[in-house]
């Protein structure tokens, strides 16, 4: 029977429990064959040891002493015919062997017949050891069982108090903050050459796009109509007239040459009654 045996225990205190694990192994005459401890607030580990089948029970007795078990799984597999057959082709492979041997002792054959004979004598020879070692194999795994344990610490917060709690959490908190701080200076080292590149590009840029929008305000500047005023009206006393007055007529500027116009005169005086029916000056 090849013997394999799963089991998980929960623990009060890590080390102690790991302690006593191995302890019980070397007790019951075997030894441990691999081992990873899982670190974090609940640390873990997982053992495979190899014990003699015959001690299995005695020390799945001894493991559950160390702890809690809150799982556990034994599977017996039946190996016979695997055996049989194993058995079987070195048996054969052993006969042939003793065959090729005699045909090399008789020498009745040419030199291409023994360097044939050799040749087929290491083939066979290879496979006797192929099948030597999964006999060896398939013996160590019915003499030795398997058994895979996982080990799990109890939450610690619940026996630490108020004042470990707040220790842990601070240490916690340090160790979190030292991560970020080393993870922070690495991305900076990464991509600060490249920010400071684009950074001066950027710069380079600016400044050139602001000496050209300079340049076309200057031009412009310079190519500016000149300042017109608007129509002006002129008053004769420098000041519009006063509403409902009469404009004050302006007299336009003889013409070179023309002669003055007559100042206007008065018209005669009109002439009254007369006794003679005439109209006379009045």
């Amino acid at each position: 029977m090849r013997i394999t045996v799963e089991t998980a225990i929960l623990v009060d205190a890590f080390e102690p429990a790991m302690q006593r694990l191995r302890t019980a192994v070397e007790e019951h005459g075997g030894y441990v064959s691999e081992a990873r401890v899982h670190g974090g607030p609940h640390r873990s580990a997982s053992l495979e040891a190899r014990v003699p089948s015959a001690k299995v029970g005695a020390f799945r007795a001894a493991v559950a002493s160390v702890g809690e078990v809150v799982d556990d799984a034994e599977k017996a597999e039946d190996v016979t015919e695997q055996r049989a057959d194993i058995g079987a082709r070195l048996r054969n492979a052993r006969a042939q062997e003793k065959r090729l041997l005699d045909l090399l002792s008789d020498r009745t054959g040419s030199l291409a017949d023994v360097v044939a004979v050799e040749k087929q004598l290491g083939s066979v020879r290879e496979t006797i050891e192929q099948i030597e070692a999964q006999e060896r194999l398939l013996e160590g795994q019915i003499a030795y069982a398997t058994v895979k344990m996982s080990i799990t610490a109890r939450g610690e917060e619940q026996t630490l108090g108020a004042g470990g709690k707040i220790a842990r959490a601070a240490s916690e908190g340090i160790e979190n903050a030292g991560v970020v701080a080393v993870k922070t200076a690495v991305l900076a080292a990464s991509i600060g050459p490249t920010l400071l590149l684009l950074a001066a590009f950027f710069a380079a840029l600016y400044y050139a796009l602001r000496a050209i929008v300079r340049r076309q305000r200057r031009t412009t500047a310079s190519f500016r109509p000149p300042f017109q005023a608007g129509p002006m009206h002129a008053y004769p006393s420098g000041a519009p007239p006063v509403q409902g007055a009469q404009p004050y007529p302006i007299a336009a500027p003889p013409a070179q040459g023309a002669q003055p116009s007559p100042e206007p005169t008065s018209p005669p005086p009109a002439q009254g009654p007369r006794g003679d029916g005439e109209i006379g000056p009045g």
